[in-house]
């Protein structure tokens, strides 16, 4: 049986498929381009549909968003890194690292509609449950430039949300 959850947003729509044993497992569509996942890859294409790069030996990439200026895609990577990459090659791969001992399991980062930012929601565990952070990146060098605590966060939509 197939499970897809679609997120349509003001200039994206992502795609997350839970079906079982499923070649793609995350897909945003905007800025004329389409960006797949299939955990050790990224692909990159046009509008049409049209391939125009990939990058292959990943650890488990999972989440991604298109920069709104449409000249760079983050995707991260098993909830600890993540990797910004210049569109449409996929040139200057850059691997940047969560704040210490913070995941972004279960949740994706998002780009502000200017771009010039970068937002993660992550967790950390605590004395005795988690605490949970909201990690602000600048995104003309992806510094980190703020880390703010919050009551909780809200997790990605989860495979009970899906049709099917």
């Amino acid at each position: 049986m197939q499970k897809i959850l679609v997120i349509r947003e003001k200039n994206s729509v992502k795609t997350f498929d839970y079906t079982f044993q499923t070649r793609i497992f995350f897909t945003v569509c905007g800025y004329g381009y389409t960006i797949k996942l299939s955990g050790g890859s990224i692909v990159v294409c046009d509008g049409d549909g049209n391939k125009l790069s990939s990058r292959k030996g990943f650890n488990y990439l999972y989440t991604a968003d298109i920069r709104p200026d449409a000249k760079q895609v983050f995707a991260l990577e098993n909830g600890k890194h993540f990797y910004v990459f210049d569109l449409p090659d996929l040139s200057r791969g850059r691997r940047i690292t969560l704040p210490r001992g913070m995941e972004c399991i279960d949740m994706y980062g998002k780009y502000s509609e200017d771009g010039t930012r970068l937002f993660f929601p992550a967790m950390r565990y605590g004395t005795r449950s988690y605490d949970y952070f909201l990690c602000e990146y600048e995104t003309q060098d992806y510094t980190l430039s703020e880390v703010k605590k919050t009551k909780r966060l809200c997790p990605w939509p989860s495979p009970r949300d899906a049709d099917g």
